[in-house]
């Protein structure tokens, strides 16, 4: 609710017109099959236009020349059917060993791209330069082998080798915590710059014009996952109305089709602007590109899997919990909740819900402390971490860590009858074991 304690903004967002562009990079990247078939698209181009512009010739036959590119369409192939392999097993070891919520990363990852592009766009450029080179031979005789179709293909395959090799490094990193976590907390903390900016200025209130007016906008269209609230989209809606808009659906909420996402405070009544469904992003399940909330629910779930009896390994939930930890004090110096949505004059003209600081602890290290209180090293590592936090924290939120802390208490009392091994558990240490002093 706006003017409300906990609901009161917290940030502005000044709209440029790159924003505009936020919904077809959104959809890209999630469609895989796009740049995969660009690639190919391009590799028809090439293939029919090199050999007419091209006039050199080889020292080489008709006949080598076609062996050259029957081969390497029939090697590339092949290759691809590896690749798929390769992407297929990284896939099937994130989803099984850390959280069926990485398998949609996979889709966005530029080497996994290439991996599958490369291959089928060399096999794609091979197969149309036998047939290029066919017509043109027949137009210009038997000695017309161009020479840059190739030269092309010969380079299209070391480039092609060379995605390879750094595709089998990217599966290797994906399947290892380590990298993972690496990519995590870089997309992470881009996402938490975008919408929590750090000591971003904040209009004097009111934000809402004085008639009192509003006007309920409902979702009329598929339900879904909303992914991204497109700023640009709801500016415009703000000066189509001539009023404040209020969004009601937050990032990573599900929408069902007849539920209100949209207030417009103050503006003219009309019928629902068609501007109105540009400005929430809904996709079929949640994504990262405006959502911290769900970065920090990745990390819990990877942490909460290594802490179930079937894979017992605290150790990797202790890894989690060091990015959990610099996610959440980054996330309290910069203030967050609900942002403020400013026209060019940096005047308000829209609000978009996010979670508070006290929310993101919540679903940062609740879960964790409660699936892993049976076990020391997660005791003495959320200790260490509710020390931290301590330090960073005052007033309301420094209540909240400690009452995390109280319950982590009564949950190692509960745990540990033995009053010294209670003692080690309750110990903070930010290796889980083998730190403290």
């Amino acid at each position: 609710m706006i003017g409300s304690r906990d609901g009161a903004p917290t940030a502005a967002h000044p709209v440029t017109a790159s924003t505009r562009l936020f919904r077809a990079r959104i959809w890209l990247a999630s469609a895989m099959w796009v740049p995969v078939l660009s690639a190919n698209l391009a590799a028809i181009a090439l293939a029919l236009l090199l050999p007419v512009a091209d006039r050199g010739g080889l020292p080489v036959s008709v006949g080598s020349a076609q062996q050259i590119f029957g081969a390497l369409a029939a090697g590339m192939i092949t290759f691809a059917g590896i690749t798929f392999s390769a992407i297929f097993v990284a896939a099937q070891l994130q989803t099984s060993s850390y959280s069926p919520r990485l398998a949609a990363r996979l889709r966005r990852d530029p080497v996994m791209i290439a991996g599958l592009a490369l291959p089928t766009a060399t096999a794609t450029y091979s197969l149309f330069a036998l047939l290029a080179i066919g017509r043109e031979t027949d137009r210009l005789g038997p000695d017309a082998v161009p020479a840059a179709t190739v030269i092309g293909g010969l380079v299209l395959l070391v480039v092609t080798l060379g995605g390879f090799v750094a595709l089998v490094q990217r599966a290797f990193d994906l399947t290892q915590i380590g990298g993972i976590l690496r990519g995590l907390m870089r997309r992470a903390n881009a996402v938490i710059d975008d919408v929590h900016p750090v000591a971003a200025a904040v209009p004097a209130a009111p934000f809402v014009p004085a008639n009192g007016t509003t006007s309920d906008i409902t979702h009329a269209g598929r339900p879904g996952v909303v992914a991204a609230v497109d700023r640009a989209a709801l500016l415009r809606l703000a000066r189509q109305t001539g009023g404040f808009v209020e969004v009601l659906a937050r990032v990573g909420q599900y929408v069902p089709t007849g539920t209100t996402t949209l207030r417009v405070h103050g503006g003219h009544a009309l019928q629902p602007p068609a501007q109105a469904g540009r400005v929430l992003m809904l996709t079929r399940q949640r994504t990262i590109d405006q959502d911290p909330a769900f970065a920090l629910r990745i990390l819990v779930d990877i942490a909460i899997r290594a802490l179930s009896p079937a894979i017992n390994d605290p150790t990797t939930a202790v890894q989690v919990l060091d990015r959990i930890e610099d996610l959440l004090v980054d996330l309290h110096r910069r203030r967050p909740g609900p942002s403020l949505v400013l026209d060019g004059d940096g005047r308000p003209r829209g609000c978009v819900p996010a979670p508070t600081w006290t929310e993101y602890l919540e679903l940062g290290l609740t879960e964790i402390r409660h699936y892993g209180s049976d076990s020391i090293q997660i005791g003495r590592r959320l200790q260490a971490a509710y020390d931290r936090l301590a330090r960073e924290t005052a007033g309301d939120a420094a209540a909240r860590v400690e009452l995390e802390r109280t319950l982590l208490d009564q949950a190692l009392d509960a745990r540990f009858a033995d009053p010294r091994e209670r003692a080690m558990a309750a110990r903070p240490d930010r290796m889980g074991l083998g730190a403290s002093g």
